[in-house]
């Protein structure tokens, strides 16, 4: 019995010190870096150690699969960095580059060898005069952790000057505790072209309006007041025959004095602000009906509003002309028989980040014929003897457009209309 257990002892501690030999080989083959850990090493060793069979064939599927995926990446890294059009570039806080990819040559012109062999004065030395200094302060930026965007000339290698958009980031230099950039560049030439193109005829355009709407006026007074002075005539008064040519002259300059002001209207339109806040709809409509409060009053009008009102990206000025316009028209175009009821809420937008708002009354209403064109200048949709100068509505959906919302009617003859005003929701603060 003694002898038995002995025995069984002594093949225990064998056993033991085979295993602990055998996990040594593996802890040595997995540390050492000289040794590469293929699945044939690992299928001797669990030839060997039977226990460790199973969990060698699967660390050599899974080693496998590392390979595999390392390999996927490897390439995928080589198709996106040699085909995307954009040069990708890493480099140091100073601008120092390490690697760029192949595009690079495409767009700047310069050979990848020349890139290399610049260092940090690649960028100084290609960089227009007049943007070095937002690069230079884009690298500080950067060298503090935080990405940045900026668009400058670049010096292509034939000479022309370009323009990039460059977004860097900073990322951590796995060698060392300091960070590199990682830069992409495209080129936004085209853009920035067809843009500066854009505001030139825009300056040119509103210069012309300008100019000719004062060039304008000032003839028109001239007849204005030389009419009336006829008018004031005592022998033009006796003869009964002129009455009716002065009507239509005085008619026709009313009318061209409208043209012109509403010209104006619309260029002043064109070069107004384009800067977007928060603007709250109760605020804006408040201030409309204490203007109009006067009109509303003579008028026997009701205007109702809910307690609601969204709060919108736009501009408070530009906002308060088209809420004031549709009011002014709501009570310019009343029907006589029955109570002006005018009101304000809000519908169902086409998403969640824009709102929508309608300004409806029991008025007249829009003829079909007209409801095309009531959002063209110069076209009216009510009776000529009523005041106005045909710029209104045209004024409103030009205003709504440049705050980057919509406007549709709804109209029918003798029962009112309906304006429907989609605007930007402000985002939650």
């Amino acid at each position: 019995m003694i002898l038995m257990a002995a025995a069984l002892t002594a093949l225990v501690v064998v056993l033991a010190v085979s295993y602990v030999h055998s996990l040594g080989i593996l802890t040595r083959s997995l540390m050492s870096a000289s040794t590469e850990m293929t699945p044939s090493l690992l299928d001797r060793i669990g030839s060997k150690v039977p226990f460790f069979g199973k969990r060698t064939a699967l660390l050599a599927a899974k080693i496998e699969r590392l390979k595999q995926s390392d390999n996927d990446h490897k390439t995928r890294y080589k198709i996106l960095t040699e085909n995307v059009a954009a040069a990708v570039i890493l480099h140091e806080s100073d601008g120092t580059i390490l690697w760029c990819s192949p595009f690079t040559e495409v767009l700047t012109g310069f050979p990848l060898s020349e890139v290399y062999r610049a260092k940090e004065t690649f960028l100084k030395t290609n960089v227009h005069e007049d943007d070095r200094e937002t690069v230079e302060r884009s690298l500080k930026i950067v060298a503090t952790g935080e990405p940045f965007q900026c668009r400058y000339r670049f010096y292509h290698k034939s000479g022309m000057a370009l323009w990039l958009e460059t977004r860097t980031v900073p990322i951590l230099d796995n060698s060392s505790d300091n960070y590199v950039a990682l830069s992409i560049s495209i080129d936004v030439t085209a853009q920035v072209m067809n843009q500066m193109q854009i505001e030139e005829r825009n300056r040119d355009l509103n210069e012309f309006t300008y100019m000719i709407s004062h060039d304008l006026k000032a003839p028109i007074l001239t007849i204005s007041g030389m009419l009336g002075i006829l008018e004031d005539d005592e022998a033009v008064k006796s003869n009964t025959s002129l009455s009716e040519p002065l009507t239509y002259i005085r008619k026709a300059t009313r009318r061209l004095q409208d043209l012109v002001t509403g010209v104006l209207e619309l260029a002043k339109i064109s070069a107004s602000d384009r800067t977007l806040e928060p603007v709250a709809l109760k605020e804006v409509l408040n201030e409309v009906l204490e203007d109009h409060r006067l009109q509303i009053e003579q008028s026997a009008a009701t205007v109702t509003t809910i307690e609601e009102l969204p709060v919108v990206l736009g501009n408070k000025t530009q906002l308060y002309q088209v809420f004031s316009n549709l009011i002014g028209n709501a009570i310019k175009y009343q029907r006589a028989d029955r109570p002006l009821m005018v009101s304000v809420g809000t519908d169902k937008a086409s998403s969640r980040r824009r709102t929508s708002i309608t300004v409806s009354d029991n008025g007249r209403g829009i003829t079909p014929d007209k409801i095309d064109t009531i959002f063209k200048p110069f076209n009216r949709a009510g009776e000529d003897t009523i005041e106005g100068t045909g710029v209104g509505l045209a004024s409103v959906k030009k205003l709504v457009e440049r705050l980057g919302g919509s406007i549709e009617v709804e109209s029918q003859v003798d029962s009112g209309t309906s304006f429907t005003i989609e605007l930007r929701r402000a985002p939650d603060v």
